[in-house]
């Protein structure tokens, strides 16, 4: 295994939230490939699709998977369709582990509803969203599965309890080499 933690999964299951925690135990830095996106473009993801469509943000993502795999060990939160892209999964296997947080398109629907724009649902009433998430999970779920490990992002979850969920599976896939250290972040 390398030495960086990916976390992927559909919008809304807890990558950023749960993320963060994880890198925070670790005493890692935790990196968002969709901030590295919109600051290397210098624009929103919102403005990236609306302006230039979906594959040019596909490529500035790549190029941002690529980026936070050079940095020293992280916990890497991957945009929800990064791994459906062959490139990423070369970047994934040869420098980390990657896991899966899983949630049921009722619980995305949930936390998506709640929180920021999130350009693949924009302007869709909320039978047309949940249409969506469904048929985009639906989709992804193959790519996902891909993971090397795979932890269930539930609402009667708090994210502290998923981390700690995510370390005990790294550690009984690695020998207990993931342990809770100080944060010291490198940057």
């Amino acid at each position: 295994m390398g030495d960086h933690i990916f976390l992927t999964g559909f919008m809304g299951a807890g990558k950023s939230r749960v993320g963060a925690i994880l890198a925070a135990r670790l005493g890692r830095d935790f990196v968002d490939t969709d901030a590295l996106v919109e600051e290397a473009a210098g624009r929103p993801i919102s403005d990236i699709f609306r302006e230039s469509g979906e594959e040019a943000f596909r490529q500035l993502e790549h190029r941002a998977v690529r980026r936070a795999s050079e940095m020293p060990a992280a916990v890497i939160s991957l945009g929800g369709g990064a791994v459906t892209r062959e490139e990423n999964w070369e970047v994934i296997r040869r420098s980390g582990t990657c896991v899966y947080l899983s949630a049921s398109p009722e619980t995305i629907f949930e936390r998506v509803s709640r929180r920021g724009h999130r350009p693949l649902l924009a302007g869709l009433n909320d039978q047309e969203r949940m249409a969506r998430v469904r048929a985009m999970l639906s989709a992804r779920e193959p790519y996902y599965r891909r993971a090397d490990l795979t932890v269930e992002s539930l609402e009667e979850r708090t994210p502290e309890q998923t981390a700690e969920l995510v370390m005990q599976q790294l550690n009984t896939v690695s020998q207990g080499r993931f342990t809770n250290r100080p944060h010291s972040p490198s940057s």
